[in-house]
């Protein structure tokens, strides 16, 4: 895990030098993806799809939050999963269009199957870099790490690319990447910042 964490964080730095053409990042967002998580020692994939929002409040600070919506069928009955979060975040500008920002935030999980609800929460954090290597293209890669009261901690790896076809909608691909599980999705931004 560490080895990709090294190596997505390089290939992100090579791109330092390209990045100087486009024009600042926002924080102001809405994102809608569909979501795909395959789970180690599992068959079924569980699918779904996520919501997330960021609110820039000054050019640095910005509030965030989540929802995403899974679920799959085991021995023909339903499993639900749900997962929440929100938090502040601070952007720091390494370059004309590049960004080095961090993010904490609270989160929550809930799951139900055959009538048995379950639910935990705890805390978020991550670390990550933004970037436009050109008008139309955005880069994005995250350490990111979650600790739930009961359930423990895990530590991903996230990565996104998206195209802007006009300069307020894009659409992307995404990964995040852990030792237990991969989650893949596709999906549309509408920036309604800066």
């Amino acid at each position: 895990m560490r080895v990709k964490i090294v190596s997505a964080l390089a290939a992100t730095a090579a791109l330092l030098p390209f990045v100087t053409q486009a024009e600042g990042l926002s924080y102001s967002y809405i994102d809608l993806a569909y979501i795909n998580t395959d789970i180690d020692q599992f068959d079924e994939d569980v699918d779904g799809f996520a919501l997330r929002g960021s609110l820039e409040i000054t050019d640095q600070v910005f509030l965030f939050a989540n929802y995403a919506d899974q679920s799959t069928s085991i021995f023909g009955d339903d499993l639900d999963v749900q997962n929440y979060g929100l938090g502040v975040g601070y952007a720091w500008p390494i370059a004309p269009s590049m960004d080095l920002y961090g993010k904490i935030g609270y989160v929550k999980y809930e799951a139900d199957f055959r009538g048995f609800n379950a639910d935990d929460d705890g805390y978020s954090l991550a670390l990550g870099l933004r970037g436009r290597p050109a008008d139309q293209i955005e880069l994005e890669g995250a350490i990111n790490y979650v600790d739930l009261s009961d359930s423990g901690d895990d530590t991903s790896l996230g990565l996104g690319a998206r195209w802007f076809f006009t300069d307020q909608f894009a659409v992307g691909v995404e990964g995040d990447f852990s030792d237990d599980a991969n989650t893949y999705g596709i999906g549309v931004r509408w920036n309604f910042g800066k």
